[in-house]
């Protein structure tokens, strides 16, 4: 076999700044921001993360434009400061075994060892990572990581994924009377969570973050452990979140949220309690002939009859009785399936639903807990 043949063996020597760092912890932190990156960008530099060391931490942080994750893990050994493809990183640091490994950079290669195996990838500068504009005249407030979750989680089930409409795609924080409320809508369905605020809170403007944003500090919270602090910065155009060595920050949407409580109807002419599993089992159950454009289902209630029913353009039709407890005249209205499931498993499987039906033949079905007292949710109804 020539020497063309065979392939070359990468280096084994290097004079660049070496760090060690755990394979683990630094695959976990890459994983994390990554979910930062767009899978498909016209500027190659949105593809990198960055790896940085600063304050003693090597930094992992990854951008596109709007949205800026960092996360910070301990390292020994010398400092660098590079970016390099985070999927090419991903795999190549997934491919080897938990335990130390080494990371090298020098001449615009950044090479990865642990023990006889190598790993080499291009880099390019870290001058060239997109900076995070600061956020001028912001509000700080510090509040345990779980409720924030949980008020996040607990919106974003109603928001909206039309692009058109912007200022739904998010959702809406404000502080009113020293409550914290989060909302989300997407014109079908309404959810508002409130909570009390910390002290701090109150001078926080009014504002909407973004979906995806939403989504990356939920993740992140997810895996704050038991008891963490969430520090939360809100300004005219731009947010941030840390908890511990972990950060989230990024640009608001700029609008003018609609009045979403306009909706709201407290004064029902009829009233059905009935357990959300029983209610998502009975809607879906209703829904395997509900015709697949419209999604729709027919309630029928009256006092000691609760049905669904649901019926295709074919003419396949499925009936489904409720074990709920209806007051009030007779009720025969329609919901969509989607929007009702998606509301019924926000509240979980064991707690019992107050479904409120308004006077108007079009007013908003609310939907309550006493097992969540803080959460209002509201579905419009459709025609029977």
């Amino acid at each position: 076999m020539t020497d063309s043949d065979t392939l070359d063996r990468p280096a084994l020597t290097a004079t660049g700044p070496t760090l060690r760092v755990d394979r683990d912890h630094l695959l976990t932190a890459v994983r994390a921001v990554n979910e930062t990156v767009e899978q498909r960008n016209t500027i190659p530099i949105l593809s990198n993360v960055l790896l940085r060391c600063e304050a003693g931490y090597l930094k992992v942080m990854a951008t596109d434009l709007d949205h800026w994750s960092a996360r910070q893990i301990e390292f020994t050994g010398d400092v660098i400061d590079t970016t390099v493809e985070a999927k090419r990183l991903i795999d190549a640091i997934g491919s080897l075994r938990p335990g130390g490994i080494e990371v090298n950079h020098l001449h615009g290669v950044l090479t990865i060892r642990q023990g006889r195996s190598t790993r080499k990838l291009m880099t390019m500068p870290a001058t060239d990572f997109p900076v995070a504009p600061p956020a001028a005249g912001a509000s700080e407030f510090g509040m345990d990581a779980a409720p924030l979750k949980r008020l996040l989680e607990t919106a974003r089930v109603a928001v909206s994924t039309e692009e058109v409409r912007y200022y739904l795609c998010g959702v809406f924080v404000e502080i009113i009377d020293g409550k914290i409320v989060a909302a989300a809508t997407d014109g079908h369905r309404v959810l508002q969570v409130t909570q009390d605020a910390p002290a701090m809170a109150a001078d926080a403007p009014a504002s909407i973050i973004g979906t995806k944003a939403v989504n990356l500090i939920c993740n992140m919270l997810d895996a704050a452990p038991e008891g963490a602090q969430a520090v939360v910065t809100l300004a005219d155009r731009k947010f941030q979140v840390i908890v511990g060595r972990s950060m989230i920050s990024g640009k608001l949407v700029d609008a003018t949220y609609p009045d979403y409580r306009r909706v709201f109807r407290f004064e029902h002419a009829s009233h059905m309690a009935i357990q959300a599993a029983e209610f998502d089992r009975a809607i879906r159950a209703a829904g395997t002939a509900s015709d697949g454009k419209t999604r729709a289902v027919r309630i029928e209630l009256a006092e000691g009859h609760c049905e669904a029913s649901a019926t295709a353009q074919d003419g396949g039709r499925s009936i489904e009785p409720m074990e709920g407890d209806y007051s009030g005249d007779p009720l025969t209205t329609g919901i969509n399936l989607i929007y009702a499931q998606s509301i019924a498993k926000m509240f979980g499987p064991t707690p019992q639903l107050h479904l409120g039906f308004g006077k108007a033949a079009g007013d908003l079905i609310l939907i309550t807990s006493d097992d969540r007292p803080g959460v209002i949710a509201g579905v419009m109804p459709m025609r029977a």
